[in-house]
């Protein structure tokens, strides 16, 4: 039985496609494969679960793909542990579906990522949205994304605002995702200032628009592979995604050792 208390985090929106799931994904594999944490993930995007299937996908490809296999190997024997777990579960059944996992285990866990429906659309949503630790939010400069994102995060701060000591929720941090580099310096100044004047703290990664984050495990190729349940980015594709950077901020923030 694990014994000790994992940090609960999500990277959620109110918008579908924003990359919550991918976020999730990459976020899991780089912590458990690359830095050494123990994650599990709790797959709450229900009928979707785009995680969970994408494990189901890559472990049906990597059966009959000898230079998948081979790399897996190397890597098992590396990291001298199995892949991390991916619990499918309702929304609102996610955090009793997270202590059950918990409870059953022997391994202790450092993080346990949860991946949310794109809207939260009743009680039990919303109950497991703040029994997150961390809440991570990819916003665009997008007036479209701007205008169902922003109202969302204040929406959650507000709450936690005024709950504070109440629920468990520590803080949300909205972070920009998909800059091409033609966004004007004062666009993200007028966009930062007003969620700042709200309290509300932005990291400081930008993550570029990059066909890269969509990039899975080819089926019968030997690419290198940037998203995925079974490995870690490969170090060529994640020169210049500035995803390590991001990962870096999250741990210091989540204060995890």
């Amino acid at each position: 039985m694990s014994t000790t208390k994992p940090v609960y985090i999500s990277f959620c929106t109110q918008k579908g496609g924003a990359g919550k799931s991918v976020f999730t994904t990459l976020t899991a594999s780089f912590l458990h494969y690359q830095k050494g944490y123990n994650v599990a993930v709790i797959d709450c995007d229900y009928p979707q679960w785009s995680v969970y299937k994408m494990r189901q996908r890559e472990a049906e490809q990597l059966n009959n793909n000898a230079f998948y296999q081979h790399k897996a190997e190397v890597l098992f024997q590396k990291i001298d542990k199995p892949t991390y777990p991916i619990v499918p579960s309702q929304p609102e059944a996610g955090i009793q579906q997270a202590k059950d996992f918990l409870s059953r285990e022997s391994d202790d866990y450092d993080i346990v990522l949860f991946d949310l429906p794109g809207t939260v659309n009743n009680e039990g949503v919303i109950e497991t949205l703040f029994s997150m630790d961390y809440l991570f939010v990819p916003i665009t400069t997008s007036r479209i994304n701007m205008e169902s994102t922003l109202p969302f995060i204040i929406s959650v701060n507000e709450l936690l605002t005024v709950n504070q000591g109440n629920i468990k929720l520590n803080a949300v941090y909205p972070f920009w995702n998909r800059i091409t580099g033609r966004e004007k310096p004062e666009l993200f100044n007028h966009y930062e200032n007003a969620i700042l004047s709200l309290g509300i703290s932005i990291l400081e990664t930008r993550i570029p628009q990059s066909v890269r984050y969509d990039k899975e495990q080819s089926i019968e190729g030997k690419d290198n592979v940037f998203l995925s349940t079974i490995f870690p980015p490969d170090k060529a594709l994640l020169m210049g995604s500035n995803f390590d950077l991001l990962i870096e901020e999250i741990i210091q923030i989540i204060n995890i050792k």
